[in-house]
């Protein structure tokens, strides 16, 4: 079984001070569900309690209305497989549902590690862009956001995300997922005509694999969170060139990968 964390060595900065340091980094695990022997999806999620997220996966997509329908049950963690069999041989549709993000439910993935695998199964290039922040940029671009929500002061409920240039933050939307409020954003560039290629994403929430392709694919060079990626993120981010920040906090944030364009 994986473990719950990685090891990653990063730059660290306080104010204009940057250093080396390890830190752990919550681990990100790819899932494959088969459904009566038809490979229905790969989430990817903490490694732990996988017979719990497979029976409820199932059960919120409308493939079963009890537990009473499962004929068995097996949940392979080595290869990262949880097979799933009802009473009734109920087959997926393909068009109305298909597969998602990673096409293989292999445990090793092959040659180069898993996040090759991602990044082929959806042909995302690295970001070639140049641009650069200033570092107090954004330590005060991550105030400016988190101080814009009032429901959030409220209830703790909401994820915020941003839109920046290296100048100003341009737009800002919430939603209670931090996945939503990253499309909303994004969305919202799209009407007002903002070009996207040499801006920044910043988020409230964590940045999984997920949130980094979103970035990546839109060859958005820099993204920064309030909190902590997971370790394909910064495998991806690596990969992709692109300049992955976390745990912002005042004048703290630590840098995941390519810190060259932080100044």
């Amino acid at each position: 079984m994986q473990e719950k964390t990685a090891k990653f060595i990063l730059t660290k900065w306080q104010g204009r001070e940057k250093a080396q340091s390890e830190e752990l980094v919550v681990s990100e695990y790819p899932l494959t569900i088969f459904f009566n022997q038809q490979e229905l999806v790969t989430l990817l999620c903490t490694p732990e309690n996988l017979k719990a997220l497979a029976l409820g996966f199932i059960k919120t997509e409308g493939l079963i209305k009890s537990i009473e329908e499962i004929a068995s049950l097996s949940v392979d963690t080595a290869k990262g497989i949880v097979e799933i069999k009802t009473k009734e041989s109920n087959f997926i549709e393909e068009k109305l549902y298909s597969k998602r993000l990673i096409p293989t439910g292999c445990g090793s993935c092959g040659k180069g590690g898993l996040f090759f695998n991602i990044i082929d199964s959806i042909k995302c290039k690295p970001v070639k862009n140049e641009s650069f922040l200033v570092v107090d940029k954004v330590y005060t671009f991550m105030k400016k956001i988190l101080a814009a929500s009032e429901i959030f002061r409220l209830t703790g409920g909401l994820h915020t995300a941003a839109l920046c240039n290296q100048d100003e933050v341009l737009v800002v939307c919430e939603d209670i997922a931090r996945h939503n409020a990253m499309d909303k954003v994004i969305g919202e560039s799209l009407l007002r005509g903002i070009k996207l290629k040499d801006k920044i994403i910043l988020v409230s929430g964590r940045v999984s694999s997920e949130m980094l392709l979103k970035t990546a694919k839109l060859e958005i060079p820099i993204i920064i969170s309030k909190s902590a990626p997971t370790h394909l993120a910064v495998e991806l981010a690596k990969e992709l060139n692109l300049t992955l920040i976390g745990f912002v906090r005042g004048e703290r944030m630590n840098v995941y990968a390519h810190d060259w364009r932080i100044k």
